[in-house]
């Protein structure tokens, strides 16, 4: 097992301090109920504290109509569900500020001689940032089981305060029925990649401007990042474009063409290490992309 604790201090409570919390085993339903009960939400006077095994993780103002959800038991309820579509081998449970993730993995399979497992992950966050939330999709794992991508394109969210308990697990259960067809769609979408090669410049600048022609800022850092990856660790030797394909000079650079399996696999290489709801939105967002070129 594998525990890490981060402490820094929160900007709600002074001197305490905040911890991120990373634990990652093999899986055990029993061990991984025994963690989930360790987490604790307790609102008093306008703000929401969350612990785990006593420990301070995020401290948050919340309002006087702040709904208090049960990430424990919820989460407690779908893993009794997953069980029923595949047999998790792993789980890793990751705690960062108000942002709780508890990612199952198991079930190998190969698509083109690489060899991917089965994930299923629950996002919640305590201090609302992220809405509550289950993805479905694939990591791709070399031999020693290190993940290198994951590729997510099914997630199901529900706001907090839109259901009951007892309802969030029923309509969330249900969507787990689809299971292994969303999985097949998974394997398809990603085994299809291979078959098309696409215009560097195009894939560029669908990424970086939306359809009005405005410029994504934020979307630049993530082609940067791209590039960077396609030029060390793929070893495209295209260095002088890679080099420039920035909103600015993006229409003096040499075109090349790039294998869609290539680009995608690179650019969700570069989320790997975010939760799940960030992967599952990068993930659509390139496979849309690189479906209109």
């Amino acid at each position: 097992m594998s525990i890490m604790r981060k402490r820094r201090r929160s900007k709600y409570s002074n001197p305490s301090m905040e911890t991120s919390i990373l634990i990652s085993k093999e899986f055990n339903s029993v061990k991984v109920n025994e963690n989930l009960d360790k987490f604790e939400n307790i609102v008093e006077n306008g703000y929401l504290t969350t612990t785990f095994d006593g420990k301070q993780i995020c401290k948050v103002e919340v309002s006087k109509v702040y709904y208090n959800f049960d990430f424990t038991n919820f989460s407690k309820s779908i893993l009794s569900e997953i069980q029923k579509y595949f047999t998790p081998e792993r789980y890793k449970l990751k705690v960062k500020s108000g942002v709780q993730e508890i990612r199952l993995t198991g079930d190998e399979l190969y698509i083109d001689n690489e060899r991917y497992e089965k994930i299923i992950s629950i996002v919640n966050s305590t201090d609302k940032s992220k809405a509550l939330s289950i993805s479905v999709g694939l990591v791709r794992v070399e031999k020693d089981e290190y993940p290198q991508s994951y590729t997510i394109l099914t997630n199901f969210a529900n706001k907090h305060y839109k259901s009951s308990l007892p309802d969030k697990i029923k309509s969330f259960s249900d969507n787990l029925i689809n299971f292994n067809m969303n999985i097949d769609f998974h394997v398809k979408t990603i085994g299809d990649l291979k078959n098309k090669n696409v215009s560097i410049v195009n894939f560029s600048k669908a990424l970086l401007f939306n359809e009005e022609g405005k410029l994504i800022k934020t979307n630049e850092l993530k082609l940067r990042a791209l590039c960077k990856n396609l030029k060390y660790v793929h070893s495209i030797k295209k260095y002088n474009t890679l080099s420039n394909l920035t909103s600015d000079s993006i229409n003096t650079v040499e075109d090349f063409k790039i294998n869609s399996k290539i680009l995608f696999t690179n650019y969700i290489e570069i989320f790997k290490e975010q939760d799940t709801s960030v992967i599952a939105r990068e993930s659509r967002r390139i496979i849309d992309i690189l479906e209109s070129l």
